[in-house]
């Protein structure tokens, strides 16, 4: 007679711990991520580093928020976006910039960012969760 091995754990608890852990890593990825924008953001009024938003599942084109020369707002507002969203794994999260010059800034037009925003929070990324 044989006996019968099972998995000692539901597999839908388990599936909701692997959500659980990808949601907070997700997390903690956004806000890195984040942290350089602001951490590389050109500063002259602020008006660039306070342009920053994180939206999940779309994206945001409205007005673009007040400027914010540390960055602190922009973070706590991230914050709370991702609050609102946690516990729903396998979202779409956006980081983006409505200023309009934006995209000139990210092809070089500073001197304090000759090299970007974006591009180099991304890369920054991918060095900390990728290598």
């Amino acid at each position: 007679m044989t006996t019968r091995k099972g998995w000692s754990k539901s597999l839908s608890g388990f599936a909701r711990e692997v959500e659980y852990a990808l949601d907070k890593q997700q997390g903690e990825m956004v806000l890195f991520a984040l942290q350089q924008l602001i951490l590389h953001s050109p500063v002259d009024t602020g008006a660039y580093k306070g342009s920053h938003l994180v939206t999940v599942n779309g994206s945001d084109n409205s007005a673009v928020p007040e400027p914010d020369k540390s960055g602190a707002r922009v973070r706590r507002d991230a914050e709370a976006v991702l609050s609102a969203a946690r516990g729903k794994p396998f979202k779409a999260v956006v980081l983006q910039s409505n200023i309009i010059y934006g995209e000139s800034l990210e092809h070089g037009h500073s001197q304090q960012a000759p090299l970007g925003v974006y591009s180099i929070a991304f890369e920054s990324l991918r060095a900390r969760y990728i290598n």
